[in-house]
């Protein structure tokens, strides 16, 4: 099922991680324990190269190795994580923006522009901090 609000796997992705990894701070978390099933280890591991490059999470190699948040969670924004896998955080819904379109106003109206306002919002406003209670230790991480 298609959604008006498309959010980038690799958003997703890395905000359940961050979630993880804010829930579990004092240890160092294996990729696989950072991985949403289903899902590919190959997509999360990339992503959790871009979120160490942008300087949230932490990496080493080896026994006792695994990831790590680098910077206090309420440091990270839901917007820096967009970003940084992103470039940019554009909303539109119109397939033909930017494109010729015969008509002198959008089919859509105002609706897209209020839906990015509302996701611009709650991304700028929402910390990781803030999801890691959503991650209870008591939920099966892994179904």
């Amino acid at each position: 099922m298609s959604s008006p609000v498309n959010i980038p796997e690799s958003v997703s992705l890395a905000l359940h991680a961050l979630a993880r990894l804010a829930a579990e701070e004092e240890v160092a978390l294996k990729l696989a324990d950072l991985l949403v099933k289903p899902g590919s280890p190959d997509h999360l591991s990339k992503v959790m190269q871009r979120l160490a490059r942008a300087g949230m999470v932490s990496s080493r190699r080896g026994r006792g190795g695994g990831f790590t948040l680098a910077v206090s969670p309420g440091d990270i924004r839901l917007m820096d994580v967009w970003i940084a896998l992103e470039g940019t955080f554009q909303s539109g819904i119109c397939p033909l923006k930017g494109k010729v379109c015969p008509l002198r106003k959008c089919i859509f109206g105002s609706m897209a522009s209020d839906a990015a306002g509302i996701v611009s919002d709650y991304l700028r406003s929402t910390t990781v901090a803030d999801l890691a209670g959503l991650f209870s230790r008591s939920n099966q991480w892994q179904d």
